[in-house]
């Protein structure tokens, strides 16, 4: 009768740790899908990912790297050596920095490369304007943003000030009379300009205002001189 019940425990032991064992693997599995291998083309330098800098070795760059599921943003630049037929000599060519942003979904592999580079002056026109591509391993087209460095730079700027905002909690005071209202709405804006980096916020607004809205913006400009 022993025996039987040792056995029975023991067996008992033996499926709950097969048990683990599977949930374990199917955890690890289950990540492991979740992740997408990126490979960067050679023509791109690789700087930043997720606004998290990428060590590089002295003789050689970054060009697969492992993504999770969800947005990314990577910045790089385009770095390539063509030849000059007329000054017979090669010429490097190099864009600024700029900002891809995408969406990393269930997809396992991703390739991303420029449009079709042959020459220098083709080199030259995309180093001033960029256009990159995104594929899956179906060659199925990802969408990405594409944005200047200075741009994503200054809504982040933006971004940080409106969060320090949100931080300190400042909210107007409702009441009911339309003159301690406007005197609590002005102590209110009062408070928000002392905590904002105006210079950021300035340009930000300004790239984003339509033509009429800078039109306007100069007209009470003029009325406050």
């Amino acid at each position: 009768m022993s025996n039987i019940i040792i056995r029975s425990v023991l067996l008992n032991h033996i499926l709950v740790s097969l048990l683990y064992t599977s949930i374990l693997l199917s955890s690890v599995i289950s990540m492991t899908s979740s992740a997408a291998s990126l490979t960067i083309s050679d023509n791109l330098v690789l700087r930043d990912i997720d606004d998290k800098a990428i060590e590089h070795g002295f003789f050689s760059q970054k060009k697969i790297i492992e993504l999770s599921a969800g947005a990314h943003t990577l910045v790089l630049k385009y770095k390539d050596v063509f030849e000059d037929l007329d000054m017979a000599e090669e010429r490097l060519v190099t864009s600024d920095y700029f900002v891809i942003k995408f969406t990393v979904e269930n997809q396992q592999k991703l390739l991303l490369s420029t449009n079709k580079i042959s020459n220098l002056s083709d080199a030259e026109r995309f180093a001033q304007s960029p256009e990159l591509t995104l594929f899956d391993e179906k060659k199925h087209s990802i969408v990405l943003v594409l944005q200047k460095l200075d741009d994503y730079e200054l809504a982040k700027q933006v971004n940080n000030v409106l969060t320090r905002l949100t931080e300190t909690e400042i909210t107007p005071i409702n009441v009911s009379t339309d003159n301690n209202k406007h005197e609590n709405e002005q102590d209110f804006n009062d408070k928000v300009i002392e905590k904002v980096d105006v210079v950021p916020m300035l340009k930000y607004w300004w790239k984003k205002a339509s033509d009429a809205e800078k039109e306007q913006f100069f007209d009470f400009a003029k009325l406050r001189k």
